[in-house]
């Protein structure tokens, strides 16, 4: 009887052991995500991505999972003829989507072209998608090469901050904060209010942008108003 209580002992132990770690491992899950080429992740859950311009693109991510907004642009080097270069950008572009555990994504902007010509068109407004297999879960478009009002011409004036480094953190929170908006729909539609002053909603984004610039980003910002 001893000799069994010892055994049944030793087997609950091991047993306990097993559960334990089979808990740690699901409790590391984690979701790969694949980018595609010409593709550069400039933010991801409301921080900025650092990528040096001298290195090649990342393109795996490691991720916890849950609901991910990701913030990337196209880029893409052309040689063409003479030793002459062209380096193709777009604008940021967000999307989000809910990635699973042990899953495995890919981060796509659909067809992309290889024609110059035809790329230089399509990097004024990509299409950001997240796919699994075939399957596109989430996309997103740009929302174009320009931008009217009190925005385009500050991005102007400052050099690019708008579009930049900072837009892209920026656009990532924005998204996120979408997320969490109540819905203002009904079954008649979306309800749109009519009342909303065009210059005090400017005067906000450039809050926002003021707040999320860099020192130098600011001063070039106060250099500008003062023209």
């Amino acid at each position: 009887m001893k000799l069994n209580n010892a055994l049944l002992k030793k087997l609950t132990i091991s047993t306990l052991l097993i559960g334990a770690g089979s808990v740690s491992m699901l409790s590391q899950a984690e979701v790969t995500l694949l980018v595609d080429d010409h593709i550069k992740v400039t933010a991801i859950n409301g921080q900025e991505v650092q990528q040096s311009a001298f290195q090649p693109l990342t393109q795996k991510f490691t991720l916890q999972p849950g609901q991910h907004a990701i913030t990337a642009k196209y880029d893409r080097l052309y040689d063409l003829r003479r030793d002459e270069h062209d380096y193709l950008r777009s604008r940021n572009v967000s999307v989000t989507a809910q990635l699973a555990d042990n899953q495995t994504y890919r981060l796509t902007m659909p067809n992309q072209p290889e024609d110059y010509t035809a790329a230089k068109e399509y990097a004024k407004q990509p299409t950001l998608a997240v796919q699994q297999n075939e399957t596109v879960i989430a996309s997103q478009q740009s929302m174009g090469s320009s931008q009217g009002g009190l925005l385009s011409g500050l991005g102007k004036a400052i050099g690019g901050v708008f579009g930049g480094s900072g837009d892209a953190e920026l656009q990532n929170q924005q998204a996120i904060a979408a997320l969490n908006q109540p819905a203002a729909a009904s079954q008649g539609g979306v309800q749109q209010t009519t009342n909303v002053n065009p210059s005090n909603s400017n005067l906000d984004q450039f809050m926002q942008i003021w707040l999320q610039a860099t020192p130098a980003e600011r001063e070039k910002m106060s250099q500008w108003i003062q023209e």
